[in-house]
């Protein structure tokens, strides 16, 4: 079974609508959180909630999105919020094999129940809640090791031409978007409509300006 690396950020709503997804494949997942405001930074851009117009339109398209599809969406009490301390809690070297149930149970709480996910309080309320909480958990978090791994895990990101999130990287072809699920799956079972030979064609003509 195909490796997919699972870029996020529990900041972006794309992203826990990607999750509702993930959660329910039988797919082997890496799940890397990274900080989406450092991927922007990056490429000295603006996210999409700093331009009013695209950030009007996409929650538009997410609650038509999460209406059709019985996804249930709620935004979290602050919005914008600082992500770190969730972040950092769901790295593989604080959550070991926790990781898949306390980036759930944060996605849930936040995007689900409206709670404030960057209260640092409020967080660990959840992991008590869902029997996740540890004093050994919350002392990796804390760490220097997770704010190394953090910041790996940004710069790997990078290396892959990540721009945005949710970002799935396998074979290490790039799929950007909640919208791009379908495409990966086809991907997975052999059936790519890219037609790779266009795709280098464009490459050539087109010079960025």
């Amino acid at each position: 079974m195909k490796k997919i690396e699972f870029y996020f950020d529990f900041l972006s709503p794309y992203s826990y609508v990607a999750w509702t997804w993930v959660r329910s494949q039988s797919y082997d997942f890496d799940f890397i959180p990274v900080s989406m405001p450092g991927i922007i930074a990056a490429y000295d851009t603006k996210g999409p909630a700093q331009i009013e117009p695209k950030r009007n339109y996409l929650f538009r398209d997410l609650l038509r999105f999460t209406k059709l599809n019985n996804v249930p969406f709620n935004t979290p009490a602050q919005l914008p919020f600082n992500s770190l301390y969730a972040l950092r809690l769901s790295l593989l070297g604080s959550a070991g094999d926790k990781q898949k149930e306390i980036i759930d149970a944060i996605y849930r709480a936040g995007w689900e129940h409206g709670l404030d996910i960057g209260s640092d309080d409020v967080l660990k309320t959840v992991l008590k809640e869902h029997n996740l909480y540890s004093d050994e958990l919350i002392e990796k978090m804390e760490s220097k090791n997770a704010r190394i791994e953090l910041k790996q895990n940004n710069e790997k990101a990078l290396q892959r031409e990540i721009f945005g999130v949710p970002s799935f990287v396998v074979d290490g072809e790039l799929f950007w978007g909640n919208d791009s699920v379908k495409y990966l799956e086809m991907y997975l079972n052999g059936m790519d409509p890219l037609d790779k030979e266009k795709y280098e064609q464009f490459l050539k003509k087109f010079t960025p300006r």
